[in-house]
């Protein structure tokens, strides 16, 4: 699995979520109108809204645009069931430093009802419906590679999972097949025989997607024809996944012990990685830097289990074991300096703090009852997240942004729980970490997010910034209020919420807002659908 900014934030979120529930509606804003005219340029944001029963939700897709607030624009509805959203992003690339800058939003990708759409996310005076592009596939699962092209969007391309003959989605059976996008916005769907990729391989001079890792060989699709570079000669065991990859590296697995590959301009060196630290099938990434990799095991996966964290040296392969311990790794996540691991255990549950350099750790001893994870940022600030009162019926929350230099609190939100992931402004493909903005709710308690507050925390600047309260008591009285978020990269953010009510949340007087994640009180409803 490919280790995406996104991996550990997601991973975390649904753990905590889990034991939480779930939970926003309200307000009006500018003169938008109904009138059908639509924005000329700028990029407009998009969130999923969900609808029906809460162990099955329904996701519908809408727009609204910066320069008209008061406007939703329904791309797709909750009924036609959107399974999975991809943004293609545009940048500025320095190759020489491996990294991306002043981001923007393309396009969006999207799969509903089995097929692979596309909707450009820059206005141009047209109706976003219009300029949806579909790859009239009907078998489309979910995104499970990709690869952006910074420097030229339209030739990003992915991996998505396809149903098999079972007609069913996350079944054994399941296939692959590859989206290509184009300049003209058509997409291509091409399904995959035989074995599927597991990850994409960059270019290391221009950082540009340019082929698919397979079990056996890597094929780099930028030469024609197709170069085909045998990685894995039968009898060797063929790789079982990639756990992390940078722009000249990934850290693989055979299901026995891992391995590293490095990549040039046209070949792969695969190094053995010492068995006696790498041996093992149940590794999980972690992280990686311009030095290293880093990655868990936890066989057994039970309180009791033994853990281990090791540290691979990229420029000269080899692997030590920074840390172990007793107990099941429940969130693992990399900062600069530290690695961070929520370990759940029969007594008590921990949070952990291992130093990347010599496995110098420290350990916070919490009761079973307390759940604490750390969601990193890509400098030294990150989202530290305790509930308390896990398995109780009024359980607590509270988000603190910590400076991991000395551990110092910078800010905290009383009633805290996480909203959703702010996409990068910046994408620095020799680190496992790019975010650096984070979107919270304050407030939140027995009726979900109903009234509470939403803030972003820029880690950069080391600033928080109110941006509005969310719908409750004036628009759902007293029932639960269930709420989503999603921004960038840019600042414009858009989020939905909406009545939970008899175990299912309500498409009736749902809200859909929109916010700039750098301006206070910036979070504004829309009042018209089109």
């Amino acid at each position: 699995m490919t280790l995406h900014p996104r991996h550990h934030a997601a991973a975390a979120t649904a753990l905590l979520i889990s034991l939480a529930g779930c939970g926003g509606g309200g307000g009006g804003d500018d003169a938008g109108g109904s009138d059908q005219t639509f924005p000329a340029s700028g990029a407009y944001g998009w969130v999923l809204k969900a609808s029906g029963a809460t162990s099955a939700l329904k996701y519908g897709l809408s727009f609204v645009h910066p320069s008209k607030t008061s406007a939703e624009y329904v791309i797709e509805v909750a009924r036609d069931v959107v399974s999975d959203v991809r943004v293609v992003a545009s940048g500025t690339v320095d190759g020489a430093r491996q990294r991306t800058s002043a981001n923007q939003p393309y396009a969006l990708v999207y799969i509903v009802g089995g097929d692979v759409r596309s909707v450009p996310l820059t206005a141009n005076g047209a109706d976003p419906k219009l300029r949806i592009q579909s790859a009239q596939s009907t078998s489309a699962c979910e995104f499970t590679i990709e690869g952006n092209d910074y420097a030229a969007p339209q030739n990003s391309r992915y991996i998505v999972s396809t149903a098999g003959a079972d007609g069913q989605c996350g079944s054994t059976d399941d296939g692959r097949a590859e989206v290509t996008l184009a300049a003209s916005g058509a997409l291509g769907f091409t399904p995959l025989a035989g074995d599927a990729p597991l990850d994409v391989v960059r270019d290391p001079v221009t950082m540009a997607p340019r082929g698919w890792i397979y079990p056996r060989n890597v094929v780099l699709w930028n030469t024609a024809p197709a170069t085909t570079i045998a990685t894995r000669t039968a009898p060797a065991a063929a790789i079982t996944s990639v756990l992390a990859s940078s722009h000249n590296a990934a850290l693989v697995s055979d299901g026995a012990r891992l391995a590293l590959f490095n990549f040039d301009a046209a070949t792969v060196t695969e190094s053995a990685l010492d068995a006696a630290v790498t041996a093992g099938d149940g590794w999980q990434p972690i992280g990686f830097d311009g030095d290293n990799f880093y990655a868990f095991d936890n066989p057994g996966s039970t309180f009791t289990s033994t853990w281990k964290v090791v540290k691979i040296n990229r420029a000269n392969p080899s692997a030590v074991v920074l840390a172990s311990g007793s107990g099941l790794v429940a969130v693992a996540s990399a900062g600069r300096d530290l690695i961070y691991l929520t370990v759940l255990g029969q007594a008590n549950n921990q949070l952990i703090r291992i130093a990347k350099s010599d496995g110098t750790n420290a350990t916070a001893s919490l009761p079973t009852t307390t759940l604490t994870t750390i969601l990193t940022s890509a400098n030294t600030v990150h989202q530290r997240w305790t509930v308390t009162g896990v398995g109780s019926a009024s359980p607590s929350y509270t988000i603190d942004f910590i400076d991991e230099v000395n551990n110092a609190t910078l800010f905290s939100v009383a009633g805290g729980f996480p909203m959703n992931l702010v996409e990068a402004n910046a994408r620095n493909f020799n680190a496992s970490e790019s975010r650096t903005k984070f979107l919270v709710a304050g407030n939140y308690g027995s009726r979900a997010y109903g009234d509470a507050t939403l803030a972003a925390y820029d880690s950069e600047t080391r600033a928080a910034t109110t941006l509005g309260t969310l719908p409750g008591t004036a628009d759902f009285g007293s029932d639960p209020v269930f709420a989503a978020a999603s921004g960038g990269p840019g600042n414009t953010g858009l989020g939905f919420a909406a009545r939970s009510s008899g175990g299912n949340v309500q498409e009736t007087g749902a809200k859909v807002f929109s916010f700039d994640v750098g301006v206070a009180n910036s979070l504004r409803f829309t009042t018209t659908a089109q």
